[in-house]
């Protein structure tokens, strides 16, 4: 009879753990399920998760796009003009050093410039002279070119004095894509850009 009691006691003690043990599945499955519904709420239906930018991130994206664009497209006459803007000369959107390095970079091996090896010699403390882009102009290296459109601009990282941008630009009549890194700092409640790597 003990052997009995003991034996039935075993019983209901176990299939009251294995009870205990199913609900708390049950309650584990439910707290997991209702931990992925709302993810896939937050995250995006287009499947890309949206980049999200800071306010200080997305006023220089906003500043570079139209920077770029308005400087390029200026000093290129592809943009409508009234009479006062066609006077002025085009905006300088480069910092001072970033300028006279990309101009050194223009000019190599040119009469009056550096050669190729004093130029890198003179810049690589500052620079990647290797993605100046050498004998080339300002962000296009072609000397003629269309309208040129901005089709991706992304964040890729911020610096301690402003942000770098994966940018593509686009020759709209030529059907060309010039892809850059650029390195965009805060300069006088305003932007300047400060270095462009030339892919």
């Amino acid at each position: 009879m003990k052997q009995f009691i003991i034996l039935l006691s075993a019983a209901i003690l176990l299939v009251s753990c294995n009870g205990k043990h199913k609900d708390t599945n049950e309650v584990t499955d439910s707290v997991h399920t209702n931990a992925k519904d709302t993810i896939r709420q937050k995250t995006p239906a287009t499947g890309n998760a949206a980049q999200e930018l800071s306010p200080e991130a997305a006023k220089a994206k906003e500043w570079l796009i139209a920077n770029i664009e308005s400087s390029l497209n200026k000093a290129n006459g592809n943009m409508e003009n009234s009479n006062e803007e066609a006077e002025k000369e085009v905006k300088n959107i480069y910092t001072t050093q970033y300028s006279a390095y990309k101009i050194d970079a223009i000019n190599v091996d040119l009469d009056d410039g550096l050669t190729e090896d004093e130029f890198i010699t003179k810049w690589k403390g500052k620079y990647n002279p290797e993605l100046a882009g050498i004998g080339f102009g300002f962000l296009i290296p072609e000397q003629d070119y269309g309208l040129i459109k901005v089709t991706n601009c992304k964040l890729k990282n911020k610096t301690p004095d402003g942000f770098v941008f994966n940018v593509v630009l686009e020759d709209t009549n030529y059907h060309k894509k010039y892809n850059r890194d650029i390195r965009v700092i805060e300069a006088a409640n305003s932007f300047l850009i400060d270095d462009v790597l030339e892919y």
